[in-house]
């Protein structure tokens, strides 16, 4: 009888060890592309950058990158769905937290004006604007090789940039300040 109780006990220790250990690692549940407040799924701006790495990895495994991207910083990628258009989903940082978080139609589109490439990016815009609400500010900058328009919904920036040598449109959605410019050149 002694000896029951003694693997009785033993096994109830392990298995309450087991339900403490489980606990204090909390399994996380994240929606891949889920747009939040301060950016998609598991890409927030300020985590831990080794912890959005192992979520993202987990989240996305078939498509997930992490290592050195644009401009020398480390980054993280995947693609996914976000409303009708197939894009990419990156977080960058020159330190050890996600300092921003952009999303891009997957390719380059093509657009035979200006005013195709601002229709491209509100129907790009339309998850955003649904969870953000309407533009709150719009504003047009033009560069050398480019006509860009950027507006505010919210905490995200989405630009829709018109390259007319090459009727390319390049649209994207941003969260946080740009690695290495101006937030002025972000309208804040």
């Amino acid at each position: 009888m002694g000896r029951i109780s003694l693997s009785v006990a033993l096994l109830l220790a392990c298995a309450l060890s087991a339900g403490f250990l489980h606990k204090q690692v909390p399994e996380v549940s994240v929606a891949p592309m889920a747009l939040r407040d301060d950016g998609v799924g598991p890409l927030l701006l300020g985590r831990d950058f080794l912890e959005a790495e192992r979520l993202a990895f987990k989240v996305a495994a078939e498509s997930a990158f992490s290592g050195i991207g644009c401009g020398g910083f480390a980054e993280i990628r995947y693609d996914g769905w976000v409303g009708e258009h197939f894009v990419a989903v990156m977080a960058m940082t020159g330190g050890d937290r996600i300092e921003s978080v952009e999303v891009t139609l997957h390719e380059t589109s093509r657009a035979r004006s200006q005013e195709d490439c601002l229709r491209l990016r509100d129907g790009f815009a339309a998850p955003f604007l649904s969870r953000f609400g309407a533009f709150d500010s719009s504003w047009q900058v033009t560069k050398p090789v480019s006509r860009e328009t950027l507006a505010r919904t919210g905490p995200v920036l989405i630009t829709a940039r018109w390259f007319d040598a090459g009727n390319d449109c390049y649209v994207s959605a941003h969260y946080g300040g740009r690695l290495g410019a101006p937030l002025a050149s972000l309208g804040e």
